[in-house]
């Protein structure tokens, strides 16, 4: 197996580069023939209406990978942006097909990885269309929290997040006012300390997930699947990978 990781790794140190903030990876109905594989930085994914409206979809951190193919198979059906300075890597479609096939584990590994990302995108779906403001702001705190800090289950949780509230708008689908409004009462409630350039310190994070109407332990289950995380920790800490 480890030939197999080897081979993975080569690929993607062939074909890794730097990109600065806001640069443009995949543009919709682009040609897309390979995946994305993030090793620093955050990428975004979203969607846009012709007058400009924009839904992001999905992000990506670092260790996890995206391809952005529709099911033509020839291209993208996302909008693919750095939203921070970021290391990336690309690999072929064909060839990254072909090594899962000859590494059962890691198409297990990534099986369960797209469940997780399925089952996040649900979670968000059900609160973009049932939900309040206030409800769908906590809910994404507490899934940020999560994936930010998979290895832990504490009640605190502080992390920075490279976005403006316009962009955490358009995750939630709220304008930048109501994002401003919501963030503002949560921390005058003293559930979390929303900072200057999107640092966030969550308190309280039983009150959060009652506003975000989520059990946490359940939460946690669903969209982290942590046989893989411990999977491949090992995996990249055989390698003296970071």
């Amino acid at each position: 197996m480890l030939k197999i990781y080897s081979v993975l790794e080569e690929l993607l140190d062939r074909s890794k580069r730097v990109v600065a903030k806001g640069t443009v990876l995949k543009s919709e109905a682009e040609d897309s023939h390979a995946r994305f594989y993030v090793e620093q930085g955050w990428l975004a994914a979203s969607k846009s209406l012709d007058d400009g409206e924009q839904q992001i979809l999905e992000f990506i951190f670092p260790d996890e990978s995206y391809d952005p193919t529709a099911a033509d198979g020839s291209t993208s059906f996302v909008h693919l942006e750095a939203l921070c300075d970021a290391v990336v890597s690309t690999i072929d479609t064909t060839t990254w097909e072909r090594l899962l096939q000859d590494d059962p584990n890691r198409w297990h590994s990534e099986r369960r990885r797209d469940i997780a990302a399925q089952a996040r995108l649900s979670e968000r779906m059900l609160r973009l269309g049932k939900s309040s403001a206030e409800t769908r702001i906590a809910y994404v705190l507490i899934e940020l929290c999560m994936r930010m800090h998979a290895t832990q289950a504490a009640e605190d949780c502080s992390f920075h997040v490279p976005l403006n509230q316009k962009q955490l708008g358009d995750f939630t689908g709220l304008s930048a006012v109501h994002v401003c409004r919501t963030l503002r009462r949560l921390n005058r409630e003293d559930i979390i300390t929303s900072g200057h350039h999107m640092n966030i310190a969550i308190h309280d994070l039983p009150a959060l997930a009652e506003l975000a109407d989520v059990d946490l332990r359940a939460l946690r289950n669903r969209i982290i699947p942590t046989n893989v995380r411990a999977g491949v920790s090992e995996v990249r800490a055989a390698h003296g990978l970071r």
